[in-house]
């Protein structure tokens, strides 16, 4: 900026000087020339020379200190506050207040100083309100996909992201329709990109059921962006078909003992009362009828209060005596069938906050099961402390379970040998209890099992 401004002022002093001195020289010429050897010669003449030439050379000097002066006044500022633009452009917006001399140039800097605290204020804002929604983006129970109104992809939350099993990397410049395929979504989107309407489906992504709703963003008539909204249904659904199913279920156990008491009854009421023998083999049917109704009921409500209850403070339980108590109850049983009952233990294991009753019911499922599916042979239930959990074993030498049915015995009514099972007077609910129980406390229950060679059960409680 310097040179820009000095050199040309300074060429313009210079010309003007040449050009004073060349008119001196000219006026010489002009005179007779019989006295230009006299007046060349001459003192006068040659001081007036040498005056013109040292007044051009200190002029231009003092010249050019007033105007570096000057020109340093005005340049030392600008690139101050150009610097501090480029501050700003890197996003530091406060500096150092400054004082200038000329009255402008202090305006100019007020200007900047009061953009600078504006501009700070302003990106705090934006910043924090940014962090705050992708907050609320990153803490929804949706997937929230934001798409231009061509239908391209320009913002994505995590699990939209998750869910459409889209690259970090690379979650835009997609259009919407190559990311989620199928007709129906398709006519959707295209309906809300023509049409700017709320509209809503349910789509089967792999393994997910989402509601997806498509909302436009913007003025009524001046749309700028879309949301899709994708709302993962997978659990509702499939609760809704676990309960169609436990009702069917449950119809279909209550019915058949039902219609069994129902007939017996019937056929005592049209005669077969009179004969003493019949009516007391029909009144012991009814008898073991009703009370599988009654375990049935028992075992329902039972399964319906784990499953709403949430871990309450109960006191110890002593898991050795427990299932001693539970072998004195079930020995007969297993002694019917020749079964011997084995129990094993190294050490009392004690389980802190436990309820006694659920460890017993626990017990009783178990074993009770194995007395069911075990023919000959024997029954050994071992107790262990090993690292930092409780080990709780029932292994049988039964009949085992097929290794397709291993990831459904949980299940409620789900039965490896229904005929087995309804005529032991199995309700079908046993394991399913036992899983429950064993979620209560947070305890890993595992199955090993092969057919014709037995079943081994295992829970695992953490110690406290």
């Amino acid at each position: 900026m310097k040179n820009r401004i000095i050199f040309p002022v300074m060429s313009i002093v210079w010309i003007i000087g040449v050009f004073v001195i060349g008119e001196a020289l000219m006026l010489f010429y002009r005179l007779p020339k019989s006295n230009h050897l006299e007046i060349v010669g001459s003192v006068p003449y040659t001081n007036m020379l040498y005056k013109l030439i040292g007044t051009l050379i200190i002029g231009s000097i003092v010249l050019y200190i007033i105007l570096s002066r000057i020109v340093n006044q005005i340049a030392a500022p600008i690139e101050q506050l150009t610097k501090d633009a480029k501050l700003f452009a890197k996003g530091q917006y406060t500096h150092q207040l400054r004082n200038y001399n000329i009255d402008e140039l202090q305006k100019l800097a007020s200007a900047f100083d009061n953009m600078g605290e504006e501009l700070n204020g302003t990106i705090r804002k934006l910043r924090h309100q940014k962090a705050k929604v992708e907050s609320v983006l990153a803490a929804l129970d949706e997937g929230i996909v934001v798409i231009d109104k061509e239908g391209q992809i320009t913002e994505v939350n995590a699990l939209a992201g998750e869910m459409l099993k889209l690259k970090p990397q690379k979650p835009y410049y997609n259009h919407i329709t190559n990311i989620i395929r199928g007709d129906k979504f398709k006519e959707l989107t295209q309906q809300a990109l023509k049409e700017s309407k709320y509209n809503g489906i349910e789509l089967a992504l792999g393994n997910r059921i989402l509601y997806t709703t498509i909302v436009p963003v913007g003025k009524t008539n001046k749309v700028y962006e879309y949301l899709i909204v994708l709302r993962d249904i997978t659990k509702i659904r499939n609760l809704e078909e676990m309960k169609y199913q436990f009702v069917s279920n449950v119809s279909h156990e209550l019915k058949t003992p039902l219609t069994s008491i129902q007939g017996f009854v019937e056929t005592l009421k049209e005669g077969a009362l009179e004969d003493k023998n019949i009516a007391l083999r029909f009144l012991n049917i009814i008898d073991i009828e009703a009370k599988r109704l009654y375990r049935l009921i028992q075992d329902i409500l039972l399964l319906s209060e784990i499953e709403n209850m949430q871990k309450q403070e109960y006191g110890i339980a002593r898991v050795n005596t427990v299932i001693e108590r539970v072998v004195a109850m079930v020995k007969e049983e297993a002694d019917k069938k020749h079964i011997e009952l084995i129990f094993n233990h190294t050490e009392d294991i004690v389980l802190e906050n436990t309820s006694t009753d659920h460890i017993e019911q626990v017990m009783i499922n178990l074993i009770g099961n194995a007395i069911k599916y075990t023919d000959h042979g024997c029954i050994i239930i071992t107790t262990e402390i090993k690292d930092d959990k409780n080990i709780i074993r029932v292994r049988d030498t039964g009949i085992g379970i097929p290794k397709e049915s291993i990831p459904h015995i949980f299940e409620r009514f789900y039965r490896v040998d229904k005929g087995r099972s309804r005529k032991s007077g199995g309700t079908g609910l046993g394991l399913s209890i036992v899983k429950h129980i064993a979620q209560l406390y947070n305890a890993e229950i595992n199955v090993e099992s092969e057919e014709g060679e037995g079943t081994t059960f295992t829970l695992y409680f953490k110690r406290l």
